[in-house]
């Protein structure tokens, strides 16, 4: 039989608890709107930069409405060129104009405002872990079109350390990790508790937020991962 892996853990005073990796960011992203999807521009698994488009919704109306405001301001903006300098005229019309302009300028940013809503943007640097509609099918409002994950920078949360044990628990301490898929050992730090609890299977926990010193090669998102933290020198 294989010998049962060695975890290493101190086991003298520290606390342990089972944990799982995770981004440091990831998004579930969805549409405002529903609309059928216009465009599908990235794969599944290929990495993506901030502010990069990643997928379209088919909206002509929303898109009609941004250039009819754009020819509403360029139709006021050329009166109010008109009437500026016309000091001959009465000045009621160049105020006039000038609020017509400032209105055509409301309009416009209230219609691309709207029409932004066709587009899903990486809000991070990551990589795209699952599309979940394609190009043509009809994407219903706030449902998850897509998932992004942040896979160059994991780290590790806690999923059942318990209210008795987190008073004991403080920023910065020292932390043993197993991670139970690569059968291995590393060294990392808690850097967030979080300031609220969860309830899990009927017990209240507290999730904790390790970071790895050293990332082990091979690591994957939702690898589990056993840790004890170092509560006592």
């Amino acid at each position: 039989m294989p010998a049962a892996p060695q975890m290493n853990f101190l086991s003298a005073g520290g606390v342990v608890a089972s944990a799982e990796v995770v981004p440091l960011h990831d998004s579930e992203m969805s549409f405002a709107i529903s609309a059928p999807v216009n465009e599908v521009l990235v794969n599944e698994g290929e990495l993506v930069k901030a502010g990069q488009i990643l997928m379209t919704l088919f909206a002509p109306e929303l898109e009609l409405s941004v250039t009819s405001a754009e020819l509403g301001l360029k139709a006021a903006e050329l009166d109010l060129v008109y009437w500026m300098p016309r000091y001959d005229r009465p000045p009621e019309r160049r105020q006039q104009a000038q609020a017509e302009t400032e209105e055509a300028r409301a309009r416009l940013k209230t219609a691309q405002a709207n029409f932004s809503q066709t587009s899903l943007v990486a809000p991070f640097d990551a990589t795209v872990v699952d599309i979940q509609i394609q190009a043509g099918e009809f994407a219903q409002k706030s449902r998850t079109a897509l998932i992004l994950g942040d896979l160059a920078n994991l780290q590790i949360q806690t999923t059942d350390l318990s209210e008795r044990d987190i008073p004991r628990v403080q920023l910065g301490q020292s932390v043993n990790i197993y991670v139970e898929a690569l059968d291995t050992n590393v060294n990392g730090k808690v850097i967030r508790i979080s300031p609220f609890s969860e309830t899990v299977g009927g017990d209240v926990v507290f999730p904790v937020t390790i970071e790895f010193d050293d990332e082990p090669e091979g690591l994957l998102w939702g690898m589990t991962v056993e840790v004890e933290i170092q509560t006592s020198e």
